[in-house]
């Protein structure tokens, strides 16, 4: 019994048998902040939870309250909204702070630091939809800045050449045996392709933010969720991955692949 008790390190964590592993021993700073450096098994899931309650949060709590405030009869628009800007930011830092983890602890297991590449897909795949999305939607905002300018200068003559082309697009798509394209009937006098050209256009930065920042969530989100399951089923299992320190089979090749 006293044995026992000698080589128990912690009695509230009886599992650890690794002294580097007790939280007293964990630099919060280093962990999150310095690739470089090795982070036992323990230190990783504690700062892995600690990233992944942060991208939780920003998911579920801002889109709550907006449903709530919505289903009470109030306006959650704009609690929704911070969300919708919100988790990108989060989910950003919180990635960039994955692979830094996910590198320390590889080097602790003797595994190379470039799996910590994966954590980082995620991000770098959303980043190129939202550009991509952003790069359409300005091009798009342009058109209709410019279409608008256009009919502000003389709206009379804007419509006029409008339904000159309306008339040619009819007479040609009858040439050709087709059907003649819908006329648009009704509406504002300044209505053009679903648009209000008698209505000013809200800002640039807000039209293309608000359809290209939901894309990093589009895709974040759903492989972030597989990534995490790498992570806790491979990463977070063990010190050398099955072999303690000091036990049969452990791993001495500390740059192997």
């Amino acid at each position: 019994m006293s044995q026992t008790t000698e080589t128990v390190l912690d009695p509230k964590r009886p599992w650890l048998t690794d002294a580097r592993e007790l939280p007293g021993h964990m630099n919060w700073f280093e962990t999150l902040f310095d690739p470089t450096g090795e982070s036992p098994r323990l230190h990783f899931t504690r700062a892995w939870t600690l990233l992944f309650s942060l991208q939780s949060l920003i998911i579920i709590v801002p889109f709550t309250i907006a449903l709530v405030l919505n289903l009470a009869g109030g306006d959650g628009e704009g609690v929704s909204l911070f969300g919708t800007y919100a988790t990108p930011i989060v989910f950003v830092v919180t990635t960039l702070l994955s692979y830094v983890i996910h590198s320390r602890r590889l080097n602790d297991a003797g595994k190379s630091p470039l799996w910590a590449i994966l954590p980082l897909l995620p991000l770098l795949l959303g980043a190129a939809f939202f550009a991509t999305t952003a790069m359409s939607k300005a091009a798009e905002y342009d058109k209709k800045f410019e279409m608008r300018q256009d009919y502000l200068t003389d709206p009379e003559a804007f419509r006029e050449r409008q339904r000159e082309e309306r008339e040619k697009a009819e007479a040609a798509a009858a040439e050709k045996g087709g059907e003649q394209p819908q006329q648009r009937r009704g509406g504002p006098p300044g209505a053009h392709g679903g648009m209000n050209l008698d209505q000013p256009l809200p800002p640039k930065t807000g039209y293309v933010l608000k359809a290209a920042a939901p894309m990093i969530q589009y895709f974040m989100i759903p492989l972030s969720a597989l990534i995490a399951i790498w992570s806790l089923m491979w990463v977070a299992r063990v010190p050398f991955f099955g072999a303690y320190p000091g036990s049969e089979g452990q791993v001495d090749e500390r740059a192997r692949f």
